[in-house]
């Protein structure tokens, strides 16, 4: 396949999330190829150039999802195709027009082994975030030989450090991403909070970003959690100037990139070990306490009370340390390396099949009952 002819197609859950994802996408947005963006979730989106929203909702069955997305490819024949997180690639393959196709995997391992399967046969590229992927991908899809796949590094932008000093005043402790129950687990911020107050912790939480659960949230925290929401990459870099730590609650991430740009402007984590991201990696590098085990709020809540109530040089230098550690992300060529696999994989002879699809009863049952009951069915 020529590369002057080449177009590309993303595919992501969403574009303008306000999440890492949002952040990647910028850099893919600067290729020197047309590409055209397409968020399958995205809430109350600005229009943009080259954008497109099918604004599905959890109420939306299967058989409409490939309709309208049948629909939306269409004038995109012939382009490169890529999946972000693989998220819908075995029930719109067969919809797509693509001529090569990419999965690009931004979560861990744990999330991504069971949509290997697939993946085999219907792809021609894959990209991944995080070392752990790569074995992964080299033993799970033995189709994906070197020149088909890459790791990428995962960008940091620099953001200026936080330079004030600890004493005689509360902590500044914030999250940022998504917000949301489902994976992101934003339902555990209220109980940890509730450890730190126990604890006798002099604090102020904040939030930054978006997402169906921040309605729950403010319900239940506004009086004592202060929400951003999406904000401009200027003022999400100065909030993150102005922390000491950054929390996380997740299930599974693959950064998370939030994490390590908090990390950059000198907040200390504080992660929960589920094994494989980034913030698996750095976390105790920091401190073994910042690694606290995944879903025990309590036990975060009591690694920043006991980290916190450290001597200020000590704090001092764990805020240096977190910085120091990432500085391996920033000026990372990330949106460099993912043009250079797709022109690679373009002209690579193609490998991916497009199988036809019937139709199945569970096209006919709302997403989120599949999603909820039978999860395993998304990825056949």
């Amino acid at each position: 396949m020529a590369n002057h002819s080449l177009s590309v197609v993303h595919i992501s859950p969403c574009v303008q999330g306000a999440g890492g994802i949002e952040t990647l996408l910028r850099h893919y947005a600067r290729w020197s190829l047309p590409q055209t963006f397409v968020a399958l979730f995205d809430r109350a989106p600005q229009p943009r150039p080259g954008y497109i929203n099918l604004n599905f909702t959890w109420r939306d069955t299967i058989a409409t999802m490939r309709r309208k997305f049948a629909e939306a490819l269409q004038p995109h024949a012939g382009s490169i195709v890529i999946y972000h997180n693989g998220w819908g690639l075995p029930f719109f393959a067969d919809l797509d027009h693509a001529v090569r196709r990419l999965v690009f995997l931004h979560a861990d391992p744990a999330y991504h082994r069971p949509d290997l399967p697939g993946f085999r046969g219907r792809i021609d590229g894959v990209e991944g975030l995080i070392p752990a992927l790569e074995e992964m991908w080299r033993s799970g899809l033995p189709e994906m030989t070197p020149e088909r796949g890459v790791m990428a590094g995962l960008p940091v932008e620099p953001i200026e450090a936080n330079a004030r000093p600890f004493p005689n005043r509360p902590l500044v402790l914030g999250y940022a991403g998504r917000l949301e129950k489902n994976q992101k687990r934003l339902d555990r911020l209220r109980p940890f909070l509730d450890a730190l107050d126990a604890r006798g912790v002099k604090y102020s939480f904040e939030v930054l970003g978006v997402g169906s659960y921040r309605p729950t949230l403010e319900r239940e925290l506004g009086h004592c959690v202060h929400f951003h929401g999406y904000v401009d990459r200027e003022k999400f870099r100065q909030a993150l100037a102005n922390w000491d730590g950054v929390v996380y609650f997740s299930d599974n991430e693959g950064g998370p990139l939030a994490l390590l740009e908090a990390m950059a402007a000198g907040a200390i984590p504080f992660y929960p070990a589920h094994g494989g991201s980034w913030g698996d990696i750095h976390a105790p590098r920091v401190d073994p306490l910042c690694h606290y085990p995944a879903g025990n709020v309590e036990a975060a809540a009591n690694a920043v009370a006991t980290i916190f109530a450290r001597p200020d040089e000590e704090l001092i230098r764990l805020r240096k340390l977190s910085q120091s550690l990432v500085q391996i992300h920033v000026g990372t060529a990330h949106g460099t390396e993912t043009e250079a696999l797709v022109r690679r994989v373009a002209a690579l002879p193609r490998i991916s099949a497009t199988p036809l699809r019937g139709a199945r009863l569970t096209d006919w049952l709302p997403l989120g009952y599949v999603t909820r009951f039978a999860p395993g069915l998304l990825r056949k």
